[in-house]
């Protein structure tokens, strides 16, 4: 028993030593891409996007491009899908911390369906957030984002992971 509590004593210092001295990597390099998981509210529903870090050090941030599938429950009997191109501009405050604003133009398409009655309408939107991410490991990260997206959720959070 004593051998288990001097390896557990060293575990805890090697650990609290470890976390002393840890830092995050830089979090925007060229050539990073980003995949973001989101969900979000007014309407209901999500969307995946990717961002691939095109310029590291522009004006104390990073710039993105990248591109985003939503879908969303736009009302009772009405869902909405759609890809939207968008850029991303990110103004780094902390290694750990970052806010940013997102820009897109995509195509949608909207179903209703209700008592074997369906029908289909494709539509163009455009979308603008403002947003933050806080990266609590090296590669992963919370976000949060505010805006406007037509039929898509206007409130969104959820995990970054970084590659």
């Amino acid at each position: 028993m004593k051998r288990f509590g001097k390896i557990l004593a060293v575990a805890a210092l090697a650990m609290v030593s470890y976390g002393a001295h840890a830092e995050l990597a830089p979090q925007w390099s060229k050539g990073t891409v980003l995949m973001n998981f989101e969900a979000g509210i007014q309407p209901v529903g999500g969307g995946i996007s990717l961002d691939y870090v095109l310029f590291d050090n522009w004006w104390k941030g990073h710039f993105t491009v990248g591109g985003e599938f939503d879908f969303s429950k736009v009302a009772r009997h009405t869902r909405a899908t759609g890809g939207t191109p968008r850029v991303t501009y990110g103004l780094n405050i902390s290694p750990e911390f970052e806010v940013h604003a997102i820009a897109g133009v995509g195509f949608g398409v909207e179903r209703y369906s209700y008592d074997n009655v369906t029908d289909k309408n494709s539509f163009l939107y455009h979308s603008e957030f403002l947003g933050c991410r806080y990266f609590f490991a090296d590669g992963v990260s919370v976000v949060f984002e505010a805006g406007y997206s037509y039929k898509f959720p206007e409130v969104r959070a959820g995990l970054s992971l970084k590659f």
